[in-house]
């Protein structure tokens, strides 16, 4: 379809998740297992995608799933209220059931003391007006999802993206207070996604954590050069674009198969074409449409800089890294520039290549900064 030939900004559909089956087969049939999985990673990089399409298969299969988003949500009621709606959704096919309900529940009884029965399940509304107990409101919905999947006779896969935001939503003892109900479930696993890798790392794998050894954690694997040679060779195909390998493989190298970052280049490459009735991509295109492409990143890299220019040093360091400069200079303390360096690991804007070495995780992150220098 025009307008939507290489998606940009946000979950995409199982046909333009590249070269992925593998993998998500593996989460699937561990989670399908009663195995519980957290895959971390920079946002942008198709993990959403990847447990979107995971629960649409397992749900195919007759499994009840249920998702929430961290990012979305800003308190520990919002959070309880998402996840019962999210398990209630399972049997109502109402995505936002308890707001159903409670609009009919003030035009019978004003909710004075209302209990709504799904078959065997009681919820009292009590519990979601504004003055009752958050706490009694976030235990149950902990719990909802093992009692919909005992009482049903089904199994149930429950996704957490953005993970690492749970305490800034419900407080910093809301891990321990998950764990303490998620380790009872029997017909429940947990998928748990998260874009600040450091921080996921240390929640599953730190043994002061509460969900340490919870998960299995799985890396999730880079999309080979051929397998995008092909898809976008396949795409512009559709809308009769001849595009050769060259200049492919030329789009692969700029953008380094960052996922979100190449769509978005294609994308760009491709109304370039369509506002000039062009049909083939030359070197001239590319360049047009690599550079709309880094003006439309510009916000998303202006607002990474003002977080990270807030830490001492870590602009100055990621500068250097981006021209190729030693990282390390006599006029700094060591320390400092170790723990600026470990800061932008930790929020994924860098990774380590090899001793005293480090690369963008996005290599158009890089050119962009190089353009600001």
């Amino acid at each position: 379809m025009p307008g939507r030939l290489f998606p940009v900004g946000g979950p995409v559909s199982e046909r333009d998740i590249v070269d992925r089956e593998d993998f998500i087969a593996s989460v699937q049939t561990r989670l399908a297992d009663g195995q519980s999985i957290m895959l971390a990673g920079p946002r942008r990089i198709g993990k959403t995608s990847i447990a979107y399409e995971v629960l649409r298969r397992l749900k195919e299969r007759g499994f009840y799933t249920a998702s929430v988003d961290f990012f979305r949500l800003s308190d520990k009621r919002e959070f309880a209220v998402s996840l019962i709606n999210a398990c209630l959704e399972n049997r109502t096919g109402i995505r936002r059931t308890l707001d159903v309900l409670k609009d009919r529940a003030k035009t019978i009884a004003g909710m004075a003391k209302l209990t709504v029965k799904f078959k065997d399940l009681e919820f009292s509304l009590d519990l979601l007006q504004d003055n009752s107990d958050e706490n009694a409101l976030l235990e149950y919905a902990l719990d909802l999802a093992e009692i919909l999947a005992d009482r049903d006779e089904k199994n149930m896969v429950v996704l957490f993206d953005e993970f690492q935001d749970a305490s800034r939503v419900a407080g910093g003892d809301i891990y321990k207070k998950m764990r303490s109900h998620f380790q009872n479930h029997k017909n429940v696993s947990y998928l748990f996604l998260g874009s600040k890798e450091g921080m996921m790392k240390t929640l599953f794998a730190n043994r002061k954590e509460a969900f340490y050894r919870f998960a299995v954690v799985l890396p999730i694997p880079p999309i080979p050069e051929d397998s995008w040679l092909a898809y976008i060779t396949q795409k512009f195909g559709e809308q009769h674009i001849k595009a050769d390998d060259k200049v492919i493989r030329e789009i692969l190298q700029k953008t380094g198969g960052h996922p979100q970052d190449t769509m978005l280049v294609c994308s760009e490459i491709y109304y370039t074409l369509l506002e000039t009735g062009e049909k083939t991509i030359t070197p001239e295109y590319l360049r047009l449409g690599y550079n709309r492409a880094l003006l439309t990143l510009a916000q998303v890299y202006n607002e990474i800089l003002d977080e990270i220019g807030q830490r001492t040093h870590a602009r100055e360091v990621l500068k250097r890294i981006a021209a190729g400069d030693r990282v390390y200079i006599k006029r700094d303390n060591p320390n400092e520039i170790k723990r600026a360096l470990d800061y932008l690991i930790t929020k994924a804007v860098i990774e380590k290549s090899g001793r005293g070495s480090y690369k963008f995780v996005e290599p158009m992150f890089r050119e962009y900064l190089l353009r600001e220098i």
